[in-house]
């Protein structure tokens, strides 16, 4: 759902009393529609979060990790410039829209005082994020608004802000109870309450507006026809009393253990059929419901061409194998030919030129049939039986330069599934970069349409490191070049090495060289870590290898991530997301 006019009085509430007089340290850009500022207030350090995604607008407290470009974006340096070591001085909403104001006071180059805005509008796909000065005179925009884009409002620098055109709705928190009576006299008692409620007043989510009649009438789809005007008119003031007296209980919905909707005050109309959640903070509400989805979407938008490109080689691979497959069959058939040659030499003396074809007995078979075999009248018959040598020759050297390449072809098989499971399994754009850069050496650069933001860092990514109950450093890692660095570089030789048994996954080391023997219990860890990080993370119980480092080999030639080993144990654990969670360092 998007944020509605509630949602943004609480944010502007929560955000009000903790972060005002708060001293800006470090202002970064992660996406070109975010802004985050890193500041001290209260003795305590904020990330605070402005977003104008389209689709997961925000401005909150958060805690979530971001990577930054090497490079600043212009608006983020415009802001570095403006206010650098400055001070939020307030943060307030406009009306009951959704916009949030941000009023910074920071020192120009003279050493003056100078006030700054920071205007956040989070309306969907309309959302923006508007640097102003004291005069409201607009410096720096994140998304531009130009006639091209608007006719009805240009956002630009030099010009004057001015709020979006208004809506003809009412302001639920200054109307009246004749007003509301007024409105309801008039109302087609056919709609539902939920329906006229959003049609005729300012900010008010479907939400909201449900949760209001599930109030009066007990259930969220009520008609006009079925609430009582004064129950519904003390119900609506209850509501919005919350805002009015800043008495916010952020609450998360949750069906299926998916987040479904938010609120600013308890969310008690879907009864039994979802699982309702109080928040203390409406920041970590926010973090809640969009950290994920956020990071999912963008990692989608960023990844598409590699996933086209992983899906469209795996497909092409595919078709190659069955057209193999089908060569292959064929060539089954070679003995036959072979045969048929040896029929031929053994009755020459009974055959002439120019025959076109002849019965023999086939005495290769138990019963002996007879066979009729076609022949080249333009040949002698001992050319005939080598015609049928040729061809029986020509489908043994197919059969095993086919069956070479169906191996080559398994082999590129399973590097690209393990390739795609790296992929499902990336959180950030650091790793999106290593597996960019790993299918580069690996000769798929040519397909790769290069898509990420100029400017981000080169990919440095550390293995994912777990500490097991016993104490022993546990490395995950997160792409097939850092999976051969573990497992023939960094790992000691009595490390223990793990890996899903038969599927893709993580090369995953128990880094226990120098100390004692660990405890089964740790073995058990650390085979749950690599089930967890594999393509197998969803299974009940999952078989998982392991043996010593020492054991590995890799293949000449070989694609990144590819190892032999003679010798391991196996395990069966159950790859527990909260287990292995709880064992991670961070």
């Amino acid at each position: 759902m998007a944020l509605d006019a509630g949602m943004i009085a609480a944010i502007t509430a929560e955000l009000d009393e903790k972060l005002c007089g708060g001293k800006i340290e470090k202002i970064h850009q992660p996406e070109k529609d975010q802004i985050l500022f890193v500041m001290r207030a209260g003795g305590q350090i904020y990330r605070l979060c402005a977003s104008a995604s389209s689709n997961n607008p925000r401005v909150n407290i958060t805690s979530l990790p971001k990577e930054n470009p090497a490079t600043p974006p212009m608006f983020c340096t415009m802001l570095r410039k403006h206010l650098a070591s400055g001070k939020i001085v307030s943060i307030r909403q406009y009306g009951f829209e959704r916009v949030i104001e941000i009023a910074f006071d920071a020192k120009n180059e003279m050493g003056f005082v100078i006030r700054r805005y920071l205007i956040c509008e989070l309306m969907g796909k309309f959302s923006n994020l508007i640097f102003t000065d004291e005069n409201y005179r607009i410096l720096g925009v994140a998304k531009p608004v130009d006639f091209t884009t608007s006719t009805k409002r240009q956002v630009l620098p030099g010009m004057i802000y001015e709020m979006p055109p208004k809506q003809e709705k009412l302001d639920p928190l200054s109307v009246t109870k004749e007003q509301f009576s007024a409105l309801y006299e008039n109302a087609d008692l056919s709609l539902r309450f939920d329906k006229w409620l959003t049609a005729h007043f300012l900010g008010v989510s479907s939400l909201v507006a449900r949760e209001i009649a599930c109030m009066a009438g007990g259930r969220s789809d009520c008609g006009m026809q079925d609430l009582n005007r004064a129950v519904l008119w003390q119900c609506f003031t209850e509501v919005f009393d919350r805002i009015r007296q800043r008495d916010f209980a952020p609450c998360l919905v949750y069906r299926d253990g998916k987040a479904l909707e938010y609120g600013f005050l308890p969310i008690t109309q879907y009864g039994n059929g979802a699982d309702a959640k109080e928040f203390a903070s409406v920041s970590e509400l926010l973090d809640v419901f969009y950290g994920s989805r956020e990071n999912e979407e963008r990692l989608h938008t960023r990844a598409k061409d590699l996933v086209g490109l992983v899906t469209n080689a795996l497909a092409r691979l595919a078709r190659k194998r069955e057209a193999q497959e089908k060569e292959l069959a064929d060539c089954l058939e070679k003995e036959k030919y072979k045969q048929y040659g040896d029929l031929i030499t053994s009755n020459l003396y009974a055959l002439k030129r120019g025959d076109t074809e002849v019965t023999l007995v086939n005495y290769y078979e138990e019963d002996m049939p007879e066979v009729v075999l076609t022949l080249d009248s333009r040949l002698t018959p001992a050319a005939n039986a080598q015609r049928y040598y040729k061809r029986y020759n020509k489908l043994k050297t197919a059969e095993e330069e086919l069956t070479k390449q169906l191996i080559k072809g398994e082999e590129e098989q399973n590097y690209l599934e393990s390739v795609w499971d790296h992929l499902n399994r990336a959180t950030g754009m650091s790793e999106l970069m290593d597996i960019r850069e790993e299918l580069t050496l690996s000769g798929y650069a040519s397909r790769i349409r290069k898509n990420e933001p100029t400017g981000r860092k080169k990919a440095v990514t550390k293995p994912i490191s777990y500490r097991t109950s016993g104490g022993y450093t546990v490395l995950v890692g997160r792409n097939n070049l850092q999976n051969d660095e573990l497992s023939f570089k960094k790992a000691e030789k009595e490390d223990y090495w793990f890996h899903v048994h038969g599927a893709p996954g993580s090369h995953v080391i128990l880094c226990c060289a120098s100390l004692p023997e660990p405890p089964a219990e740790d073995f058990t860890e650390a085979a749950m870590i690599a089930a967890y990080h594999s393509s197998q993370s969803e299974g009940a119980m999952v078989t998982v290898d392991y043996t010593k480092a020492r054991h590995l080999k890799r293949p000449p030639g070989a694609k990144p991530g590819f190892v032999i080993y003679h010798t391991n144990y196996s395990a069966n654990v159950v790859p527990d997301k909260e287990k292995v969670e709880k064992l991670i360092l961070v």
